[in-house]
């Protein structure tokens, strides 16, 4: 009750403040739309599934962190380890980092390198997240068991505005919770049938001041860049060139997941440096008239060196490279009949190949390629509010690693999904989905130490050449509501709800073994101690996503739930990768005659004990403010936020000790 009356107090105040508000006031609209989910442009809210689509450029995300700083407030996704950019993966929906699928403009990220991964690229080149929750294999392949995560980078057409060729813009930001500084510059322009991109950013943290106080070492130097460019050779044919550096020197803990190292051989202050580069070309051909004709070519590669040196061990070196060809077409087919259809169909084939260096552990000489084929239907009745989503894909992955026999399998994927929209204000939908992930080289083949604990407590990888794929299959069923002028005229009201319910086959997981005992003579001895990856036969993961999202002239206000749960069926134990019931909370409240907007943010996680390792639970409060200058004419961008400002204590569903209050400055300059 005092979350709600405190909120209530705090629109009761705010209210009266708005109300010299100009009379003529734009409708609200707040229509928006998705690409990943289906491939194609569509009504986020009208897909049968559930998405969030961040936009990078919202006051509260101005000075982001890192690029997880944007989705890390999304109830059911938690971002492991802690604020250092390396060690920073993805769960969500039961699956971690292995089983959500990363992709920046399209290309898949993420490496095999045990805690090391992380999303290598810096919030300054985003223009916006989206978030597909449920298995995507049919458009994505292997690894989109829980769902896929799709980072877009910046275009220039997004910073031009209107009649101009080009443009300069600056920017700088800083938080307390690193020490951090970062500057950046972006240059853009076009012609008529050229326009293009460069921006350079550099990024300075330092210790990390922890949610109980604690310091945790820390020290980053991040440089990266984007050079991005489009040929419009003609009205039916374009080419566009991209390319993407990152690099972070850092120096931290071995494992960067941890708080402090704790001194042992596994665990020791390292130096690092994480370098990731990312090509892509990409054709597109879409002749004016010939709806069957919409082709698109991507040729990419992409590649990550990691290079350590762990005080007073060897340097190890790591490098993972993904090079592959994508191609696809758009057919538009039978508009004028009661069922106009969109194909979506095409191939890929892409190799993935890592290379150990020096005194490099968890890391095998191997390599895995893929080849794949899919097609789906987009239909829409054109006599009834219905339509249908049918698709299906086959994938092929060999793996191979010396002294191993080669691994070939194959997996079919379908999806079909039904939506109804019976009146204006209600949409039913449901799906049934089928997904796989491809065991990681890591996972096969992967024979180094693990962890020590003493010189005769080393936990060593045994390798798992006969690893099964995981699959799973996913029921999903939930509805849609929409309303205009509920509460004042030309507000709108959305609320969208959905159950799920995976069945997975073979989940892969990790076993630790360790029988510690005692041998007269010899001391404590640790015998079996080895980890695996093993094959869970059966695993249940249930539960529910909720949004809703109401605007207004004078506020607008989004709220989100999410309950995720999973058992080992064999054994009744639950799975370490699922979360605690958590609601997310979004506030903005524009001041009125002004280019301003204050906010606050809430995330309310309840006390969890479906998991290895129970939580309490927590509740941590942001507040951000945001101005433009009138007199700069839209030059000058500011945006302050205080994030976590009642310095709340709470840790991750995993155990691990979150950040402390954390004050962000951003400002930027474009001219």
């Amino acid at each position: 009750m005092l979350r709600l009356s405190s909120l209530t107090i705090a629109l009761a105040y705010a209210l009266p403040l708005l109300a010299n508000a100009e009379a003529e006031t734009p409708p609200i609209t707040n229509e928006v739309m998705t690409v990943t989910a289906t491939g194609n442009d569509r009504n986020a809210f009208e897909a049968p599934m559930m998405v969030t689509v961040v936009d990078a450029n919202a006051p509260e995300n101005l000075a982001a962190n890192s690029a997880a700083d944007l989705i890390r407030s999304i109830p059911g996704i938690t971002i492991t380890g802690t604020s250092r950019s390396n060690g920073q993966d993805i769960n969500m929906r039961g699956y971690d980092k292995r089983g959500v699928l990363m992709l920046v403009d399209g290309v898949r990220q993420g490496t095999d390198t045990g805690h090391l991964n992380g999303i290598f690229l810096d919030p300054a080149l985003i223009k916006r997240v989206e978030v597909v929750r449920g298995p995507s294999a049919q458009l994505y392949g292997s690894g989109a068991l829980g769902g896929v995560v799709s980072f877009e980078t910046v275009d220039a057409k997004d910073l031009l505005r209107h009649g101009e060729a080009g443009g300069v813009r600056l920017f700088t930001s800083g938080a307390t919770l690193d020490h951090s500084q970062a500057m950046g510059l972006t240059t853009f322009g076009r012609t008529d049938n050229l326009d293009g991109l460069f921006s350079a950013n550099f990024r300075d943290k330092g210790n990390l001041r922890l949610s109980n106080g604690e310091t945790a070492p820390n020290d980053e130097q991040i440089g990266s860049f984007l050079a991005k460019g489009k040929w419009s050779i003609s009205d039916a044919q374009s080419l566009m060139a991209n390319l993407r550096y990152y690099n972070n020197d850092a120096r931290e803990p071995k494992n960067p997941q941890s708080l402090k190292p704790s001194n042992t051989k596994t665990d020791v202050m390292t130096n690092r440096s994480t370098e990731s580069k990312d090509a892509q070309l990409v054709y597109n051909l879409n002749p004016e008239g010939m709806d069957w004709l919409n082709a698109t070519t991507q040729v990419y590669y992409s590649e990550t060196n990691i290079d350590s040196t762990p005080q007073g061990y060897q340097r190890e070196k790591r490098k993972q490279k993904t090079e592959g060809i994508k191609v696809d077409n758009r057919s538009r087919l039978l508009q004028n009949s009661i069922i106009p259809s969109q194909l979506t169909y095409g191939a890929e084939t892409y190799k993935q190949k890592q290379v150990p260096n020096g005194a490099t552990t968890s890391f095998p000489d191997a390599e895995i390629r893929f080849a794949s084929g899919w097609l789906q239907d987009e239909m829409t009745l054109r006599d009834l509010p219905i339509s249908l989503i049918g698709a299906i894909r086959y994938d092929n992955y060999k793996a191979e690693s010396s002294g191993y026999d080669n691994i070939n399998a194959n997996q079919w994927s379908p999806k079909v999904a039904l939506s109804v929209f019976p009146t204006e204000w209600l949409s039913l939908f449901a799906s049934y989905a089928e997904a796989f992930r491809a065991p990681t080289m890591g996972e096969m083949y992967n024979d180094s130490l693990h962890f020590s604990m003493g010189p005769k407590m080393n936990n060593y990888w045994k390798p798992n050449p006969n690893l099964k794929p995981e699959t799973n299959a996913t029921q999903e069923v939930g509805f849609g509501l929409r309303f205009d002028n509920v509460l004042l005229a030309d507000d709108d009201l959305k609320f969208k709800a959905s159950y799920f319910g995976t069945k997975a086959d073979d989940y892969i997981s990790t076993a630790v073994n360790m029988k510690v005992g005692y041998r007269p003579g010899v001391g404590v001895i640790c015998s079996p101690c080895e980890t695996n990856s093993v094959n869970i036969p059966h695993a249940k993961i249930w539960g529910w996503d909720v949004m809703m999202d109401y605007q207004n002239t004078y506020f607008d206000l989004n709220v989100a739930y999410n309950r995720t749960s999973g058992k080992n069926q064999d054994t009744g134990e639950w799975l370490s990768t699922v979360n605690p019931d958590t609601v997310s909370t979004r506030l903005n409240v524009p001041l009125a005659n002004t280019k301003a907007s204050v906010g606050w943010m809430g995330i309310f996680a309840n006390s969890i004990n479906d998991t290895p390792t129970p939580q309490s639970g927590y509740a941590t409060h942001d507040f951000y403010i945001s101005y433009k200058p009138d007199i700069l004419k839209d030059k000058l961008t500011t945006s302050v936020v205080i994030a976590n400002a009642f310095d709340k204590e709470y840790y991750a569903p995993n155990g691990v000790l979150q950040d402390g209050r954390n004050v962000k400055l951003f400002a930027s300059y474009q001219f």
